[in-house]
């Protein structure tokens, strides 16, 4: 049975350098796992990643916890000579890594609360990503004003300096501590408090006082199922979110010409704009296609009472072919017979009500003659195959059937 690791971040998260002996190697999918006595490195769960470092130089490329053991994995770099069992090593986890971490999941304590206090809103689910933090919230609607009442008073949590403290605590001395959550494991908890503001059961990292944290900027928020998912960052990675959103601001205003305070309403002014042309667009479009279709059908061939419109395009869209097919079909006895022959070949046949005739089983001869597949109903169908050079071919061999 391998020894239990002693997790020294427990009690001190700003602890980088330790010593330890190795009591466990395995190779596991050709990379070095190693277990040791006693470890600083956090292993990820719980919502936050794990620790990076070095063990005697080595780099530490990720760490992981198996019941009371925690595994650090040296990838291909580590062998059972250099790190065998009863071997002394030096470990050095990452500090800027674990400040980050540290800033992060005690802000996350601080929203989380914050939300609680003025919105009743409780948080189900968190996640420390690379770039941002998000929590959700039981909440079915999440109003601008509720954000910037909860920012506020984070902030206010943050830069009050409260003292951040520790506890592990048997289960009868939880009774009269307000835990934001009721812990679900058995035996002794950890309580992370934030002095009066938070008592959270907590097996993550975190600063001795709040100020640490720094700043804490929520970036967003999104309906997620029945809730509310919130995108924040802390500290470090706030001051580099607001700069790079500053940025794109800053680049957007210029292109348009505008201040930063100008830009919602010259984006707002340039999207109707954009919408107006896009009718117009759409408008002048359809006329355009009106007009050919017109064109066509007067060019096409009497049969009978019916006029086949026969014609073969380079590289015309399926919805263009489509389009222009019930437009010489909404004509008196109109019917289009229309590829495209780009890459793929595309094929589209429409019959006026009145025609007599039924697209889908004339859609069929084409197909035969192409080898290719596709299906409608008696007023539009369409087919395609990768044939192109028997496009044409398989347009005549429709348009014999309706001579016929």
């Amino acid at each position: 049975m391998i020894q239990a690791t002693t997790r020294l971040y427990l009690h001190d998260s700003s602890r980088f350098n330790f010593e330890a002996t190795v009591v466990a190697a395995q190779i596991r999918d050709g990379v070095h796992w190693i277990a040791l006595d006693q470890s600083a490195f956090y292993p990820e769960g719980g919502g936050q990643p794990a620790d990076r470092g070095t063990l005697n130089g080595l780099p530490v490329t990720d760490v992981q916890a198996h019941e009371d053991v925690v595994w650090h994995a040296l990838g291909a770099a580590g062998n059972d000579q250099s790190l065998a069992v009863d071997t002394h090593i030096h470990g050095a986890v990452d500090p800027i890594r674990r400040l980050d971490h540290m800033q992060q999941h005690c802000g996350q304590h601080i929203l989380s609360a914050a939300f609680q206090a003025l919105c009743g809103a409780a948080t189900v689910g968190f996640h420390l990503g690379e770039r941002l933090v998000t929590i959700d919230l039981d909440m079915p609607v999440l109003q601008r004003n509720q954000v910037q009442a909860v920012e506020d008073l984070a902030n206010q949590i943050v830069w009050g300096n409260l003292s951040v403290t520790v506890r592990i605590l048997a289960r009868d001395e939880l009774n009269g501590l307000a835990l934001r959550k009721t812990p679900t494991i058995a035996g002794p908890v950890r309580v992370v408090s934030i002095d009066d503001f938070d008592h959270s059961a907590c097996g993550g990292t975190h600063p001795a006082y709040t100020g640490t944290v720094g700043i804490i900027a929520v970036l967003r928020w999104t309906r997620q199922r029945s809730g509310v998912r919130v995108s924040f960052a802390c500290g470090a990675r706030a001051v580099h979110e607001l700069r790079r959103l500053n940025q794109v601001a800053s680049e957007a205003a210029e292109q348009l010409s505008v201040g930063l305070d100008e830009l919602p309403v010259a984006t707002k002014r340039l999207l109707v704009a954009q919408q107006t042309l896009q009718r117009q667009l759409a408008t002048a479009e359809e006329r355009l296609l009106d007009d050919e279709a017109e064109r066509l059908y007067a060019a096409g061939e009497p049969v009978g009472t019916n006029r086949v419109v026969q014609v073969c395009f380079a590289d015309l869209s399926v919805e263009r072919l489509r389009a222009l097919a019930q437009a010489i079909a909404a004509r008196p006895g109109g019917i289009a017979l229309l590829g495209s022959s780009g890459a793929r070949a595309n094929l589209v046949v429409a019959c006026a009500v009145e025609s007599g005739y039924e697209a889908d089983q004339l859609l069929a001869h084409g197909l035969t003659r192409l080898a290719g597949r596709g299906g409608g109903n008696a007023r539009l169908a369409q087919g395609g195959s990768p044939q192109s050079e028997h496009l044409e071919a398989a347009l005549s061999t429709i348009r014999q059937q309706i001579q016929a």
